[in-house]
């Protein structure tokens, strides 16, 4: 028997106002509309001259919006330093992470857990090598080992062998890894391929995050191939979007924590990386949070994730209220 067609839609439906024309459907917001509903600051420093870290808005241009500050994470490299201090009026939690030692054939004891999380700083000022990665990738193993065996049912963590949640590890200085070259021969790179393989292992671990922090770059080696590249903003943006997007694919925006400084000091971060370089910071504190907004919104990411990259993240890590 011969099927019968299913009778013409109305060509009203296709008309301008209609309900299937090619201008019916509502359009998604616009990136540059879309702001967290308040941050949390989860990297900052005390410095020695002023009595609180600089302001997350340091450096942001005046017209941009400023959602509320709800808390500040202040790191502490020396545990008997100064108690964490107020920042924007908001109450600060303390952090004595500790720092990786690349030199290293086996990974350090790791201690310094606060209320459930432990932060690692990974000092560099170039990408990582194949076995700095596994260096990192062995210390993970072995807080994974003391806190027991665990899967992941959805996006609730089960138990492990001690009855108790596993514990959370919170990664700084991979996102992004210290900067060295342009969009071009960055893509083209072994460097930047063993980051996005290494990354993505590393993402397996359902109970790590990662800190998105300001880029640093080694001067001396960018000018001798690029010139100063840094300073050219569209450029700089499109390298550090070629390493926030396949982060966030890999962890989802879930577990992309904000900070606002990067994982070490200039100087400090200079001092303890297995290969010293001239480093500079790119871009002011305020204006990283508005780079990383701008391009976590420009992937697609609505305000619930943005809100939880700028803030809600740092807060379940931390267990802040």
């Amino acid at each position: 028997m011969r099927s019968r067609r299913p009778p013409p839609l109305p060509k009203s439906l296709f008309a301008p106002q209609g309900q299937l024309s090619p201008n019916s459907a509502p359009l998604p917001p616009s990136p540059s509309t879309i702001h967290p509903d308040y941050i949390i600051d989860s990297h900052s420093f005390i410095k020695k001259i002023e009595p609180t870290p600089d302001p997350i808005y340091d450096g942001l241009d005046p017209s941009f919006p400023r959602p509320p500050v709800k808390s500040a994470v202040q790191v502490k490299m020396d545990v008997s330093a100064e108690p964490a201090q107020a920042v924007l009026g908001v109450k600060p939690f303390s952090i004595h992470p500790t720092v990786l030692n690349l030199t290293l054939v086996t990974p350090p004891s790791i201690t310094n857990i606060a209320k459930g999380a432990v932060d690692i700083i990974v000092p560099s000022t170039f990408p990582l090598s194949e076995k700095e990665w596994d260096l990192l990738d062995e210390a993970v193993d072995a807080l994974d080992g003391c806190w027991g065996n665990h899967e992941v049912a959805g996006n609730k963590p089960v138990t492990g062998e001690n009855g108790k949640e596993p514990g959370k590890v919170v990664i700084s200085g991979i996102l992004p890894p210290p900067l060295t070259q342009t969009s071009t021969p960055l893509f083209r790179s072994d460097s930047y391929n063993l980051h996005l393989a290494r990354l993505a292992n590393l993402s397996l671990h359902a109970n790590v995050y990662l800190k998105a922090l300001p880029p640093v770059v080694d001067t001396i080696q960018g000018k001798e191939v690029d010139g100063k590249w840094w300073e050219d903003r569209q450029e700089l943006e499109r390298v550090l979007r070629m390493y926030i997007s396949p982060a966030i694919e890999a962890f989802g925006t879930h577990r992309i924590i904000f900070g606002s400084t990067p994982a070490l000091p200039i100087p400090e971060l200079s001092r303890v990386t297995p290969i010293p370089g001239e480093l500079e910071q790119p871009i002011s504190n305020g204006e990283w949070y508005s780079v990383l907004r701008r391009i976590v919104t420009q992937l697609g990411e609505g305000k619930e994730e943005v809100t939880g990259v700028m803030g809600g993240n740092a807060a379940k890590v931390y267990r802040l209220a």
